[in-house]
C-alpha cells in the first residue's frame, strides 16, 4: 500500500503492471487528440470552421472539469483506483463512439441561426455536453493516474504527451483511409483497449466483460453504420442538392475535407455576366469542399471570341493585353485556366493546394473538365500559393490571376477568422517579383455592402507600390465594375494610352464602368451601373491619394492591409466602432456582418466564466486560504497559457513553411508533444524538483520564445525551397529544443507540489487544462488586432510568470527521486 500522509486514507496499491499503465495512458491520449481532429472535420462540414473551433474549445473544458471532479472526489476515486480507472476508460470509449449519433437526436443545430432562433441555444448546449463527455472521461482517467502515481509522473506524463503526438500523426493516414463519420467508432477502440489492459479483478471482473462488450458493440456500430452529418441549410452544397434532378456524382474524404460533385440542370454558371449577354448560361457540375463552393466543372468553355468569362469583368486583363504566360493561383477546377487557354497562352501554371481535388480532375475524372490539367501547356502544382511563390529561380509571368474574392450578395463574414496567407502584403510582394517586364496581376472582387473588400485590396496594392518606390500609382492601376463584380489590375509598367482605350472599349461593349484609370473622366464611373453609393468612390481615391492613413484611421471598418503576422484579409470590424455599427444595423443583424468574428467573441465569453468556475470550485474542498494557493495558480496557469499560445503561433507560421494547414497542424502537434514527452521522461530520470531548477527552466523557455518570435521565420525562409522530407527535418530541429524543456515544467511542478500533499495535484491539472482552452480562444482575438507576434509575447510572459511563481510552489525544498543526485540534470 501507498503510505498515507497526514489525515489521508490509505490508498491500495495499483494492480495494473507499470507497462500496461503506460500503454493505456498513451492509447487514450492518442484517441482523445485524434477525436478532437475528427470533430473539427465533422463540424467544419456540417457548420463552419469557426463554429467547430467554438464547440471544440468548450468540449476541451472537459479536461478542466475532470481536474475539478478529482479535486472534489479524489479520495474515493483513488481508493477505488483499480476499478475506477478501467471504468473511466470505458466511459471515454463509449461516449466517443456515441457522440456523433447523439448530437442530432433533438434536431440539427445551425450556427447561422444562433442569433435569431432561441431554440438553437439549447441545441448548442446539448452539443457541448455530447462533445465534452469523451474528453471528461479521458481527462479524468489521465488526471487520476497522474494524481495517484505522482512519484512516477515523468514517465506517465511522457506517455501522455507522446501518445497525443502519435495520435495527431495517425489522423493524417486515417483521414485518407476512411470517411470522417466512421472514425469516432474506430478511435473508440483505443480507450476500450486501455480499459481491457487495466481491467479489474474479481468480483467486478464478471460484470466488466459485459460492459466492455456493450461499448465494443457501440464502437463497431458507429464504424459500420455511422451518423453522417448534414451540411447547414445555408451552405452551398445543401442548396445544390435541393435542386430538381440533383445528382451526386462523387463523394470522397481526405485530410483536406470532404469533396462532393453535384450535377443538376439548374446549376448554371453565370458569374456576374454582362447584362448584354443574350445566351443561356451553361449548365455544369459543381465541386464542393466541406459543403462550400470550390469550383464549377466548366471545362474548356468555348473559343476566345465568346468564352463566358470574357463577358464578365474577369475578361479585363485579356482585353487590355495578350499574355503569353499565366500563373493562376488557387486554381480550383480550372475555370481561369480554360480562359487563359482560350486566349492562346503558351505557358500556364495552375497552383491549387487541394491535392484530393487535383487527383480527381487530373487522374480519375479528367473528362469532367475536358482534360484541362492534362494539356501540355498547363502545369498543375499541388501546393499552396505561398509555397510556390517562395521558391527561388521561378520564371516570371505576363499575368497572375488571383481567386475571386468574396461571394455573391456579400456573404455573412464566415471567413473572418480564416487565415488568408495568399492575400497578405508579403504575398503580393512575392507576386510582384514574379511579374515580367510587361506583367500584371488581376483580382476580381464581388461587390459587398458596406464596401470593404475592394477598399482593403486597394489599400494593400497602394502599400505595395509605395514599397516599390512607385510615385505615379494611377499609371499602374486599372479597374472596371459591373452590376456584381469589380476587377482590378496592377501592372509592373504603366498602362499605355492604347491599353487605356482598350479598357474603355471593353466597358462600352459590355455595359461596364471604368473604376480606376489614369485619365478617368467625371461621370465615367457610373454610366451604366449605379450600385455603389455613399463614399465608396471618394474613399477609393483617398486610399490611392497622398494621405491614405487618415482614411484608414477614421473608416468604420478595418481596411488595413493583411500581413503575415495578421493574415485575416476578411476581418473588417474594429472593436471601438462596434457600438456605432450596432446602432446602424441593429443587434440582430450586426453579427452577420462578420459571423466568424462574433462566434470567436462568443467562444471566449463562454469559456472564461466556465473555466473560472471549474478552477474555483475545488477550493470549497481544499480551502480558500493557504500559504501557497496563489503560487500554485500562477505556476500552472502560466504553463497552460504559455504552451497553447506557442502551439497556436507555430501552427500558423508552419502553414507558410509547409504550405498546407493540415500538415502544419500535424507537424506541430507531433513534434511538440513527442519532444515534450521526452523532456518529461528525462526530468523524472535526471532532475530534482528544486525551486532554482524550475525557475531557471521557466526563464530559459521565456527567453527562447522571444528569440523564436524574432528569428523563427527568417530561419525557416532559408529552407523554403527544400524538399518536403528536408522541411520536416528542419521543423523537428527547430521545435525540439523548446518542446523538450516545456515538457519538464509540468511534471517537475507536480512533483514539487506533491511534497506538500497530493490534494492540490488535481486542482493544478484543472488549472492547466482550463486556462489552456481559455488562452486558445483569447489568442485568436489578440491575433486579429495585434498579430501572432503578440501571442508569442503572451506565451513568453506566461512562462516568465511560472518562473516567478516556482520558488513559492510547494515547500522550500523538494527531495529528488531516490538514487538521483540533483546535479545530474544539466542547466538549460
Amino acid at each position: 500500500m501507498n503510505r498515507p500522509t497526514g489525515g489521508e486514507t490509505a490508498i491500495p496499491a495499483s494492480k495494473t503492471p507499470a507497462a500496461a499503465l503506460l500503454l493505456s495512458l498513451a492509447l487514450t491520449s492518442a484517441a482523445v487528440i485524434a477525436f478532437q481532429l475528427v470533430l473539427m472535420q465533422l463540424l467544419s462540414l456540417s457548420q463552419w470552421r469557426h463554429f467547430a473551433a467554438m464547440v471544440i474549445s468548450m468540449a476541451l473544458l472537459g479536461f478542466g472539469a475532470a481536474g475539478t471532479a478529482l479535486a472534489l472526489a479524489g479520495e474515493s476515486l483513488k481508493r477505488g483506483f483499480n476499478t475506477a480507472l478501467p471504468g473511466l476508460y470505458l466511459g471515454c470509449g463509449a461516449t466517443m463512439a456515441a457522440a456523433t449519433g447523439l448530437s442530432g437526436i433533438f434536431g440539427d443545430f445551425d450556427a447561422f441561426l444562433l442569433f435569431f432562433d432561441g431554440r438553437q441555444v439549447a441545441l448548442l448546449l446539448f452539443s457541448y455536453l455530447v462533445c465534452c463527455l469523451p474528453f471528461f472521461f479521458g481527462g479524468l482517467a489521465i488526471t487520476l493516474v497522474f494524481s495517484r502515481e505522482v512519484a512516477r509522473i515523468g514517465p506517465l506524463y511522457g506517455a501522455n504527451m507522446a501518445g497525443s503526438g502519435l495520435g495527431a500523426v495517425l489522423m493524417l493516414g486515417l483521414f485518407w483511409l476512411l470517411p470522417a463519420p466512421r472514425l469516432p467508432g474506430l478511435l473508440a477502440l483505443l480507450p476500450l483497449g486501455s480499459a481491457w489492459l487495466t481491467r479489474p479483478a474479481a468480483p467486478v471482473r464478471r460484470l466488466f466483460p459485459a460492459l466492455w462488450g456493450i461499448a465494443l458493440a457501440a464502437a463497431a456500430w458507429s464504424l459500420i453504420a455511422p451518423s453522417d452529418p448534414q451540411p447547414s441549410q445555408y451552405k452551398a452544397l445543401h442548396s445544390a442538392l435541393q435542386l430538381p434532378g440533383a445528382d451526386l456524382l462523387h463523394r470522397a474524404s481526405s485530410p483536406f475535407g470532404r469533396i462532393d460533385v453535384v450535377r443538376a440542370e439548374a446549376l448554371r454558371f453565370a458569374p456576374s455576366l454582362s447584362l448584354r449577354y443574350g445566351e443561356t448560361p451553361p449548365a455544369a457540375p459543381v465541386l464542393f469542399n466541406n459543403g462550400d463552393y470550390l469550383g464549377t466543372l466548366l471545362g474548356r468553355g468555348a473559343e476566345a471570341a465568346n468564352h463566358i468569362l470574357d463577358v464578365t469583368t474577369r475578361g479585363l486583363p485579356y482585353a487590355v493585353r495578350r499574355p503569353d504566360s499565366v500563373l493562376v493561383l488557387e486554381a480550383a477546377t480550372g475555370t481561369d485556366v480554360s480562359q487563359a487557354l482560350a486566349h492562346g497562352a503558351a505557358r500556364i501554371i495552375a497552383v491549387e493546394p487541394h491535392r484530393q481535388a487535383n487527383r480527381l480532375l487530373r487522374e480519375h475524372h479528367p473528362e469532367w473538365i475536358d482534360s484541362l490539367y492534362l494539356d501540355p501547356r498547363v502545369a498543375l502544382r499541388s501546393e499552396s500559393t505561398r509555397s510556390y511563390l517562395g521558391r527561388r529561380g521561378q520564371k516570371t509571368f505576363d499575368l497572375i490571376v488571383l481567386p475571386v474574392l468574396g461571394e455573391f450578395g456579400g456573404g455573412a463574414g464566415t471567413h473572418a477568422l480564416q487565415e488568408q496567407y495568399h492575400l497578405t502584403l508579403e504575398a503580393f510582394r512575392a507576386m510582384w517579383r514574379h511579374l515580367g517586364e510587361n506583367g500584371m496581376m488581376a483580382a476580381t472582387v464581388w461587390q459587398d455592402q458596406p464596401p470593404r473588400l475592394a477598399l482593403k485590396l486597394a489599400a494593400t496594392w497602394r502599400t505595395l507600390l509605395d514599397g516599390e518606390g512607385i510615385v505615379h500609382r494611377s499609371r499602374h492601376l486599372a479597374a472596371v465594375r459591373s452590376w456584381g463584380t469589380m476587377t482590378f489590375l496592377l501592372s509592373r509598367k504603366p498602362f499605355t494610352p492604347d491599353e487605356r482605350e482598350r479598357l474603355r472599349s471593353f466597358c462600352r461593349k459590355l455595359d461596364f464602368d471604368p473604376l480606376l484609370l489614369e485619365d478617368l473622366q467625371p461621370g465615367e464611373r457610373s454610366r451604366y451601373n449605379r450600385g455603389h453609393g455613399g463614399t465608396f468612390f471618394a474613399d477609393l481615391d483617398r486610399l490611392l491619394g497622398d494621405d491614405p492613413h487618415s482614411l484608414l484611421r477614421r473608416h468604420p471598418f478595418d481596411i488595413r492591409p493583411a500581413r503575415d503576422d495578421r493574415p485575416f484579409f476578411f476581418h473588417f470590424l474594429k472593436w471601438e466602432r462596434i457600438d456605432e455599427l450596432r446602432r446602424s444595423f441593429g443587434d440582430r443583424e450586426l453579427p452577420y456582418l462578420e459571423l466568424g468574428f462574433f462566434l470567436g467573441i462568443v467562444t471566449f465569453a463562454q469559456i472564461l466564466p466556465a473555466a473560472l468556475i471549474l478552477i474555483l470550485l475545488p477550493l470549497t474542498r481544499i480551502g480558500w486560504r493557504g500559504p501557497r494557493r496563489r503560487w500554485t495558480f500562477l505556476y500552472f496557469a502560466g504553463l497552460g497559457i504559455g504552451y497553447i499560445s506557442f502551439e497556436i503561433v507555430l501552427i500558423q507560421k508552419l502553414v507558410l513553411f509547409l504550405g498546407e494547414p493540415i500538415h502544419a497542424a500535424a507537424a506541430v502537434l507531433a513534434v511538440l508533444l513527442i519532444c515534450s514527452g521526452a523532456g518529461s521522461y528525462y526530468s523524472s530520470a535526471r532532475c530534482s524538483a528544486t525551486a532554482p531548477r524550475l525557475a531557471a527552466t521557466g526563464v530559459f523557455i521565456a527567453a527562447l520564445l522571444i528569440l523564436y518570435k524574432l528569428g523563427l521565420m527568417p530561419v525557416l525562409n532559408l529552407a523554403m525551397a527544400w524538399p518536403p522530407a528536408a522541411k520536416i527535418a528542419a521543423v523537428f530541429l527547430v521545435l525540439a529544443p523548446p518542446a523538450f524543456f516545456m515538457g519538464m515544467m509540468f511534471p517537475l511542478g507536480l512533483r514539487r507540489l506533491a511534497t506538500a500533499g497530493a490534494g492540490h495535484i488535481p486542482w493544478a491539472c484543472g488549472i492547466d487544462s482550463c486556462l489552456s482552452v481559455t488562452a486558445a480562444a483569447l489568442a485568436t482575438l489578440i491575433a486579429l488586432e495585434a498579430g501572432f507576434g503578440a501571442v508569442m509575447t503572451m506565451a513568453a510572459a506566461a512562462y516568465a510568470v511560472a518562473a516567478l511563481a516556482a520558488p513559492q510552489l510547494g515547500p522550500p525544498t523538494a527531495e529528488p527521486p531516490a538514487g538521483v543526485d540533483s546535479g545530474d540534470c544539466p542547466p538549460p
